[in-house]
């Protein structure tokens, strides 16, 4: 019975890839492949925004996109029993690490495995605090997905100060209800055809059939180890949830400057390490490796990585090796997500696209170690399709 239950779930999450879209969906959500360095970073970001409540924010993302996408994965006739399994299976499988909601109905939940641990341990140190405000979420929007119960869900031991093991506790009668993942209906074509550049020695597309066709999953204790991090399977509404809503504070407070380059900033970062990783990895050596003819080979396959990750489609329009880039993204998920959550925006939206576009080029180009390389580039969104544009325009120029 185990392995009928097990084998029916596992069916609900296999991964399906929109080419037309670069799209990853899974159980109906379309999502991201992420390492923990921008995972870990961007939760510390806004956590640590003092003007503005940034656990709220990253609690309420998790708890509301997950109670949606839990329920996409669920069937009319699923016992209670394989309801909750459903939802420990969902947090395994996208690469969270290894959840135990055998005791839920207790009160008491258990987490053996973190990727947000691994992510704060590997580039930010042990922490002062518990750092599991996404578990936090996530379990909230399981309670509700799976009973229908509103509850809050509270860490009281984190293996990033030491514990054994994660566990948390749920608080009941709760009233304040779980936010609707609400977006508006948009009617957008991206562009097809455009002034690209393109390298004759790079195949595009036997890099992405070969990137789609791996399994990246997480294993028996819930994590993803591929190119030298853990990646994650993110949904793209959680990101954009928790960066909209952290501009939005950020704005109100008088802040909205700093909080773009903040983004931007985390991004870069993150495509420095996990770009160094790719290019280090045995699938690039036998993949990518013989396939490099000219010195900006390694930059059009490293566009086409990302073409495989789930950000949407980005290509290179204009180039001065070393010095410029001009990338297009026709349907990058952080301005469609502006367009569904907020409608046409009178600012440019991409941050995390800029700060990619920015660490890629500098990974490429630059000199010195990964922290030299760091802000030695600077992007600028010219257009953007959150605004109305056809298409998100980014020039990336190094500074000085």
């Amino acid at each position: 019975m185990v392995s009928e239950i097990s084998s029916s779930i596992a069916e609900r999450l296999v991964l399906r890839y929109d080419a037309p879209s670069g799209r990853r969906v899974i159980a109906g959500k379309d999502v991201l492949l992420h390492c923990h360095h921008y995972n870990a970073r961007l939760q510390r970001t806004v956590e640590s925004a003092d003007l503005v409540d940034g656990k709220r924010l990253l609690v309420g993302a998790a708890e509301c996109v997950f109670a949606e996408h839990i329920d996409l994965a669920l069937r009319a006739g699923d016992s209670l029993e394989v309801r909750w399994a459903v939802a420990e299976r969902l947090y395994s499988h996208l690469g969270f690490g290894r959840l135990d909601l055998s005791r839920a109905a207790e009160g008491v939940i258990e987490a053996s495995a973190s990727h947000f641990v691994e992510g704060w341990f590997a580039g930010l140190g042990r922490p002062e605090r518990m750092v599991c405000s996404f578990a936090e979420g996530y379990v909230q929007g399981a309670a509700y997905a799976v009973t229908g119960e509103l509850v809050y869900v509270r860490e009281v031991e984190c293996m990033a100060q030491g514990a054994p093991k994660c566990r948390f506790v749920v608080e009941r009668g709760r009233s304040e209800p779980v936010a609707r993942n609400a977006k508006r209906p948009l009617a957008f074509r991206p562009r097809e055809r455009g002034d690209w550049l393109r390298s004759p020695a790079i195949d595009e597309q036997a890099i992405i059939d070969a990137l789609v066709a791996m399994p990246v999953e997480g294993g028996p204790d819930g994590l993803i180890p591929a190119f030298g991090v853990y990646l994650a399977c993110m949904p793209a509404d959680f990101y954009n949830r928790v960066c909209i809503g952290f501009l939005a504070e950020m704005r109100r407070v008088g802040r909205g400057p700093t909080a773009e380059r903040l983004l931007a900033a985390e991004a870069e970062y993150c495509a420095l390490n996990t770009y160094r990783g790719v290019m280090s990895s045995p699938e690039w050596d036998g993949l990518v490796a013989p396939m490099l003819r000219g010195p900006d080979d390694p930059l059009f396959a490293a566009m086409t990585f990302c073409n495989a990750l789930g950000f949407g489609r980005w290509h290179i329009a204009g180039l001065e090796p070393g010095q410029w880039m001009i990338v297009e993204s026709v349907n990058g998920y952080e301005a469609i997500g502006a367009r569904e959550y907020l409608g046409a925006t009178s600012t440019p939206h991409c941050n995390g696209h800029k700060g990619a576009a920015a660490g890629i080029f500098a990974l490429i180009y630059g000199d010195g170690p990964l922290s030299e390389r760091f802000g030695t580039f600077h992007t600028v969104e010219e257009t953007c399709i959150a605004c109305g544009d056809p298409v998100c325009r980014f020039r990336v120029e190094r500074l000085g």
